[in-house]
This record gives structure tokens, C-alpha cells and sequence, in this order.
């Protein structure tokens, strides 16, 4: 069964784009855009390189502004925030950068304990046991003492996300968290992600070009085209009249949704 059979409409958004414009210089990025990202739900956004996608990471964080709009997250107007108010709304986002963005010159116990040592009045012991805590969730173990570079592809990005995790968000931002990994390490990630969702009601929010792991994860997808945007269930999307939703899932894409919706696997 696809992740999106048990989304309703009931469920409150979480993060809200409404009649959003954004340019660069003569370059339209958005053109009164409008969706929704549900609050307990894996969204996936999705669309060409150049889309927008991490432009909208970006704007709910609060360090892009669209020209015109309103973007709402857990329930705070952006637009009305001076930089304290968004630096509150900050502290309730993790995020996974796309190549882990871990500091080389710092083991992985110092790197996942930054943000608390730097953002709580926590205690170091209170530190460590968060630390090991996150580490051990997403299945690390035995590397406090390692540098980044040596682990591998892999295992970076799973303590990068030890560390967006670190001070329990209720919304996680994650750029291209599949982008430069082998099959078994995109699926461990994925797993992951839908874990964490599932046990710690978390919020995600997933760019992403990994089209087998995005059908699957996403109970909701946004396809940004044409400079706005385009939501649905995967399954709404799949079949969907418009040519051009179809032909960007691809014809693998809707044959694995048929697939999912029949009970089989992609196996």
C-alpha cells in the first residue's frame, strides 16, 4: 500500500505557500504559487533542476523572502517576524543539506552536538546522551571518535541527519538526501526518514529527483513547473490527465504506482 492511502484532507498544514512571487532580476522563479505541506506527513517536492525547490526550503526558514505572498509555518505568518521571531520558528526546523555539511576538522560527536551546545543550556553529560540517543536512531554507533572522512557516503549522511534531528524538530527539511548515494544507501536513508515520520510524528519535507523513493515515501508530492506548483497523493498525480504530470514521473514512475496500488512490490 502507498504511504498516501491514509492522508485526509482533515489534517492540518503545516507549512502554507500562498500566492507567492519570486524573481531574480528578469528570471521568474515563482508566479503566484500556492501548496500546502501537511503537518505528520512526508511531502516530496519535486520539478527540474532550477525549479525552485530548495528556494523553498529556503523561504521557510525565513532566508529567502518572496517579493509578494504570505508563507505560514506551524502556524507563524513569516512575512510578520523581525529576525527574533524567526530565529524562534528556526529552532522548531532540522536540516539535512544535501552533502551532509559536516565540519571535517570535528568528530561526529563533536559535529552532532553543535547545534545543542550552541542553541540549549543543557549540560555536556545531558549532551552526550543526546547525542548517543540520535546516533544510535538512525543506526550509528561505536564513530563519536571518527572524523567525517572516515566514514562513508553513507554513514555521512546518516549522522548529518543524527544532527538535524539533535534538537527534536517538529519539521525536517531535507535538500536532495539521496543525491550521490548507492541503491542500498538510498533505501537505508528513505527507511529512515519514513521512521522517524511514523515514530516521532515528525513533518518532512524532501527535495528530491529520486523518483522510486519519492512515489514511495511521499504521501504527498508537489511538482513545481512552469514556476508554480502542482499537488497531490501520488496516485493522484499518476493519473492525472495532464500530459506533461505523466511524462515527468515517466513511464517506470506510473507503472510503480500501479504496482503499490495493487499490493505488489517493485521487486
Amino acid at each position: 500500500m502507498s504511504a498516501s492511502a491514509n492522508v485526509t484532507e482533515t489534517i492540518e498544514s503545516h507549512v502554507t505557500f500562498d500566492s507567492i512571487f519570486l524573481s531574480y532580476g528578469t528570471r521568474e522563479v515563482f508566479r503566484d504559487l500556492a501548496c500546502e505541506m501537511l503537518a505528520r506527513r512526508v511531502t516530496v517536492l519535486m520539478g527540474a533542476s532550477g525549479a525552485g525547490k530548495s528556494t523553498l526550503l529556503r523561504m521557510i526558514g525565513g532566508l529567502q523572502r518572496p517579493d509578494r505572498g504570505h508563507i505560514s509555518v506551524a502556524g507563524q505568518a513569516l512575512q510578520e517576524l523581525d529576525e527574533p521571531g524567526l530565529a524562534r520558528v528556526r529552532k522548531r526546523l532540522g536540516m539535512l543539506f544535501q552533502n551532509g555539511a559536516l565540519l571535517d576538522s570535528m568528530t561526529i560527536f563533536d559535529n552532532v552536538a553543535l547545534p545543542l551546545r550552541e542553541h540549549s543550556s543543557l549540560t555536556e553529560a545531558e549532551i552526550a546522551t543526546a547525542v548517543r540517543e540520535r546516533l544510535d536512531a538512525v543506526g550509528l554507533e561505536g564513530v563519536e571518535n571518527l572524523l567525517p572522512g572516515e566514514l562513508s557516503g553513507g554513514m555521512l549522511r546518516r549522522a548529518a541527519l543524527a544532527r538535524a534531528i539533535v534538537e527534536d524538530p517538529e519539521i525536517l527539511l531535507c535538500d536532495e538526501p539521496f543525491s550521490g548515494l548507492d541503491p542500498p544507501n538510498v533505501e537505508r536513508i528513505e527507511a529512515l526518514l519514513t521512521q522517524l515520520n511514523r515514530e516521532r510524528g515528525l513533518t518532512v519535507i524532501v527535495t528530491s529527483h529520486h523518483m522510486a523513493s519519492s512515489l514511495r515515501m511521499g504521501h504527498r508530492l508537489v511538482l513545481l513547473r512552469n514556476n508554480t506548483a502542482i499537488s497531490g497523493t501520488p496516485e493522484e498525480l499518476a493519473t492525472s490527465d495532464d500530459s506533461e504530470i505523466r511524462d515527468f514521473l515517466g513511464a517506470d514512475g506510473v507503472a510503480y504506482l500501479k504496482t503499490l496500488s495493487s499490493g505488489g512490490t517493485s521487486e
